[in-house]
């Protein structure tokens, strides 16, 4: 019998995932962020070393007196997959990440790939096409009918991300400041602003965030609800803005397109915690898509269950995203 485990990894959450062949979900946990810059390469590890432990547990596999925690099932076969964020942007954590995980769990065969391939490999099942993920930051990731992988976005949360919900925090500060200074309109998002953040007064908010805020991607991130209540509320600033981060992630989309497809039509899915605004950015998002021949599609399969499909490729290849939709949770 083979098992996977797929490892969703991101800047705020880490999804944990353990099925066997015939797709059968045995456990699934949720921790913290993944990301070497907020926990370290120690960290890291640690966070994989309890996943692991706690999935192995739930699903009454845990390691037996030899050591292992993968020694429970005699004969079986374990993949993993690790989808990690920031992966290939710096080489050297990556080898002493890689290292440590093959030490660790040398039974497992984990591998680690970028979160942003793990998105693609979940939301279109393994299929050509392309994925643009806008969580806590932003990236576009594809593969084409040859196999020739791209990616676009994501270069550095500092830079870059655009079109993300880190992003969104930050430009949804900078409209609250032009409609507390009157040079845009006051509208719902400056009230629920100041709501939100408990201001007596406007210029509050520069102590408030710098301090509390710009320390914390998950923290800026988080003000994105902000945005979508505005929206909904008729704040005209605020819709505005989602048309910009639409903008910006149809920019995502187009890169890809372009380094992949050569004017052929392709899919393209979307995943992430931005995209929970619904009209309020896919209204404006499939407009946007419109200036290239792609299709856009429901995501398949979420995340963590793309980096179970990963793990099998790079296994024996039993597990198929068709399984994984069908098979129900033990």
């Amino acid at each position: 019998m083979s098992y996977y485990i797929g490892i969703d990894g991101g800047g705020t959450k880490t999804d944990f995932i353990l099925c066997n062949e015939a797709g059968e979900i045995l456990a699934c946990k949720r921790y913290g962020s993944a990301s070497h810059k907020q926990i370290g390469i120690s960290g890291v590890v640690e966070l994989l070393r309890r996943g692991i432990h706690d999935l192995l547990e739930e699903a009454d596999m845990e390691e037996n007196d030899s050591g292992s925690p993968f020694a429970a099932k005699a004969h079986a076969q374990y993949y993993g997959c690790f989808g990690m964020p920031l992966f290939g942007e710096f080489p050297e954590y990556d080898r002493q990440i890689e290292g440590e995980i093959k030490r660790e769990f040398a039974s497992c065969h984990i591998r680690v790939v970028n979160d942003a391939q793990a998105g693609w490999a979940g939301s279109l099942g393994m299929q050509p096409g392309i994925n643009v993920v806008a969580g806590t930051g932003s990236i576009g990731f594809g593969v084409n009918e040859e196999g020739r992988t791209a990616k676009a976005g994501g270069w550095s949360d500092f830079f870059s991300d655009e079109g993300s919900c880190n992003w969104i925090g930050r430009r949804t500060v900078e409209y609250f400041t032009k409609e507390a200074d009157e040079r845009l309109p006051k509208g719902a998002l400056y009230y629920l602003v100041r709501a939100h953040l408990q201001l007596t007064q406007d210029v509050e908010i520069i102590e408030k965030i710098e301090e509390e805020y710009v320390p914390s991607r998950d923290k800026m991130a988080s003000l994105q609800l902000i945005l979508k209540e505005a929206a909904l509320a008729g704040d005209v600033a605020a819709s505005y803005l989602y048309e910009e981060a639409a903008e910006e992630l149809s920019l995502i989309v187009g890169g890809v397109y372009r380094q992949l497809f050569d004017e052929r039509s392709c899919l393209v899915s979307c995943s992430g915690g931005l995209f929970l605004a619904g009209d309020c950015i896919m209204i404006p998002f499939q407009k946007k898509l419109a200036e290239y021949p792609v299709t856009l599609i429901q995501p398949r399969l979420d995340p963590a269950r793309g980096a179970l499909l990963l793990a099998s490729s790079f296994g024996d290849g039993k597990l198929t995203a068709e399984l994984l939709e069908k098979a129900e949770t033990r």
